[in-house]
């Protein structure tokens, strides 16, 4: 039987009705929700297992993916906020290396919107040129991009973290990972790293999508699909099974590793629109810029699915409703989603060890049922 643990305030029962309704209709059989607003929670919800003999806990952490490049958005803006670069000026300025090839014009901004046309390294990279660091940014720096930047966009699954990541180090000295506990993770007493000791009794293993048919891409773009989840080699081409490995949680990849569980992502995302425990990471001005879409319509490679990114965040869109127009945020892969809406003043987080595919319904299950609260 079905053990819902936690707190909701009445006038979000609706929420925690979807949450149980995943569980029931949906596949869940791990998984956490949050919803902070104006500081005070009002859903934190968990239930099933993190692993199978064990509970499921308000400490429980698991990798949210793609949820990873919103928090590494924010990380930049944050640094941009403090004069270390401005977001309009070109990559090139602050490393140097990158702006051959044509890179040269493309901005801080339109990199962090997926516009730079650097999806996957067009070199083979090892697990430790990811550990290493230097010698992943370095071969993207390196390469020509695969459309003219700035003319198009496609969705950059790993490399934009190592990208964003080597503005963020060039100007400030910091990796996401190190910005994110001295400025974020500390002040805001959240437990939330990149990558993670995939032993830790915290840590819920990620189980894989079900069997459910998947129309494969053409071959052509098998071939972009496969070098963009792995690196051109360095993680495993099975990613949900990998996800769970060393490799993948053994080193920093602010695009996709981020481990931390729901209440702490809810926090976090509200801390961006409100002041929590006295920390405030966002200024309005620099949400409101962020907010503005700059990539959406059909993409360079694979289909329109109806996004819309601005500023480093998938924004409100006919995919993503979260809570409405101006809400900012990023969903990943497996049906993980975290967002803010400054409109609403709150933080809302999704995590779930059990991937679904691609239009899994269930972050937006909930995203509606918030919307119907508010």
């Amino acid at each position: 039987m079905l053990n819902i643990t936690g707190d909701v305030a009445a006038e979000f029962g609706p929420v925690a009705e979807a949450f149980k309704t995943n569980f029931d209709k949906h596949g869940d059989v791990g998984a956490a929700c949050a919803v902070v607003i104006d500081g005070k929670t009002v859903v934190d919800l968990f239930a099933g297992n993190a692993r199978p003999d064990t509970p499921w806990s308000r400490d429980t952490r698991s990798v949210v993916f793609s949820v990873s490049k919103g928090i590494t958005a924010i990380c930049l803006i944050m640094a941009s906020e403090r004069g270390y670069f401005d977001l309009e000026l070109p990559v090139a300025r602050y490393w140097p290396e990158f702006g051959n090839y044509g890179k040269d014009k493309i901005t801080v901004r339109q990199l962090l919107a997926h516009r730079a046309g650097l999806v996957y390294p067009d070199v083979h990279l090892s697990p430790a040129d990811i550990r290493t660091w230097t010698p992943t940014v370095d071969a993207l720096a390196g390469q020509a991009p695969q459309w003219a930047p700035n003319e198009t966009f496609a969705y950059h699954p790993l490399t934009m973290g190592f990208l964003a990541g080597e503005v963020l180090r060039r100007t400030t000295g910091k990796k996401p990972s190190e910005w994110l506990a001295t400025y974020i993770a500390e002040p805001l007493g959240l437990s939330i790293t990149f990558g993670a000791d995939g032993n830790s009794p915290d840590f819920a293993p990620i189980l894989p999508p079900g069997t459910e048919e998947i129309t494969p891409y053409p071959p052509e773009l098998q071939v972009v699909a496969e070098k963009a989840m792995t690196m051109s080699g360095a993680y495993d081409t099975d990613f949900f099974n990998g996800a769970n490995g060393k490799t993948f949680l053994g080193s920093e990849s602010p695009g996709a590793n981020l481990v931390a569980s729901a209440r702490d992502l809810a926090r976090l995302y509200a801390a961006t629109v409100s002041y929590i425990d006295g920390t405030r990471l966002l200024n309005d001005a620099s949400i409101l810029e962020a907010l503005q879409p700059l990539s959406e319509g059909r993409p360079f490679y694979w289909t329109d699915e109806g996004n819309i990114w601005g500023t480093g965040f998938m924004l409100h869109s006919r995919r993503r409703g979260m809570a409405g127009p101006g809400s900012f945020g990023h969903d990943g892969a497996g049906g993980q989603l975290a967002f803010a809406s400054r409109q609403h003043r709150l933080g809302f987080a999704y995590q779930t060890v059990q991937a679904g595919n691609q239009n899994d319904p269930r972050a937006e299950l909930l995203s509606q049922a918030l919307l119907k609260c508010l």
